[in-house]
């Protein structure tokens, strides 16, 4: 069986609460024999540190400009404080893990993204990239020897060295070079609201589209629910869509082919 791969927001890493329901599922995977990837970004951190040094946090339509000095920062983050919390949270319960992200082991390989139409002018992001490859040589080495590697979204391009890469788009990567048999994606609610604010359980892409067309998914749900869809469309067996307390009760929104 295929490995789960839990992707958790930066939001999330400094929340015991939030950390404590992610950490029962992962021990419950261990106790069932599913092996567990976590992969994590670092929004919140990245914003602070940067107000303390006195950058200038850049985001077009949510989208980070990574500067040079925006990647520093990232490396003090998303490759340093963030990921090795998590692991030291890991291990204060028990659970063996080891930190690392895209750049360690020849993990991925990226491509510089070329500017992109945003609003009909384009927008160089800089630093940011797309991934070319992904070889999970060491995840299956760690993954072997009854680890959970905890990756930061970080990824490598032979030209530009370190790059920054959107995590959701880095998690479905990862995962599906794995062949994951789940990807779970951590957001603030328990699962996708229907019209009247109820729960989806399932949705389809087609009742995703409906939802949008008429307005009840919209802002940051149209591209966690677009991402989500290309997941299941590159092969990765089940995507679920749910925050930290829905993923210990086993509830959220289950996304399938329509």
């Amino acid at each position: 069986m295929g490995p789960v791969v839990v992707k958790i927001s930066g939001s999330l890493t400094d929340q015991p609460e939030a950390l404590e329901h992610i950490f029962s599922f992962v021990d419950d995977c261990i106790q069932h024999t599913r092996p567990v990837v976590i992969v994590h970004g670092g929004g919140k951190q990245i914003n602070a540190l940067s107000a303390k040094l006195g950058q200038q946090s850049v985001q077009v339509q949510g989208r980070r400009v990574t500067t040079p000095e925006a990647l520093e920062v990232l490396r003090y983050t998303v490759g340093g404080s963030v990921n090795n919390n998590l692991v030291s949270a890991l291990r204060k319960q028990g659970i063996s893990a080891v930190g690392l992200n895209g750049t360690d082991g020849e993990l991925t390989t990226a491509l510089r993204r070329e500017p992109l139409l945003m609003d009909g002018k384009p927008v160089d992001f800089q630093l940011v990239g797309e991934i070319d490859h992904v070889n999970p040589t060491l995840l299956h080495v760690l993954l072997n020897a009854g680890f959970i590697p905890v990756i930061g979204c970080l990824t490598w391009s032979a030209n530009e060295g370190t790059l920054n890469i959107n995590a959701d788009t880095f998690s479905i990567a990862i995962a599906s070079a794995l062949n994951a048999s789940e990807i779970v994606m951590l957001m603030e609610p328990e699962a996708v609201l229907g019209h009247t604010g109820e729960p989806i359980a399932r949705m389809t892409s087609d009742l995703r589209d409906k939802g949008i067309q008429e307005g009840w998914i919209n802002q940051g749900m149209i591209p966690k629910l677009h991402t989500g869809f290309q997941a299941l469309a590159s092969g990765i067996g089940a995507v679920r869509l749910t925050n930290p307390t829905g993923l210990k009760k086993h509830r959220g929104t289950l996304l399938i082919h329509s």
